[in-house]
């Protein structure tokens, strides 16, 4: 897949392709020579699909609420998963200390 064939591709139309592909090389009774040229024209679609997410990423901004009112802020993966997982490791306390009341 050359430049200019990778740029008339929408994310959309990029991921359907490499599906095509997937389920052509999955059968197995493609030629060796068009295996390579599928593998190659699929591996060209995994990049272009991956630097739309990553462009898509950096778009991405998370409504934060804060005493002053509401800020607008990058969402960053790593961020969001550790304040989940604070927010999870939060409410197992909370439900331990619940129990240990309980018992006393």
């Amino acid at each position: 897949m050359q430049k200019q064939e990778k740029q008339k591709y929408t994310f959309e139309q990029a991921i359907q392709r490499l599906d095509e592909i997937v389920n052509k090389l999955e059968i197995g009774n493609v030629p060796l020579e068009e295996t390579i040229i599928l593998f190659q024209e699929g591996m060209e679609l995994i990049n272009f699909c991956n630097q739309k997410l990553e462009e898509v990423k950096h778009k991405v901004e998370v409504v934060i609420k804060n005493k002053n009112g509401f800020t607008l802020q990058p969402f960053d993966v790593k961020t969001e998963n550790k304040n989940q997982q604070e927010e999870e490791e939060t409410e197992v306390f909370n439900e331990d200390e619940e129990k240990n009341e309980e018992l006393f």
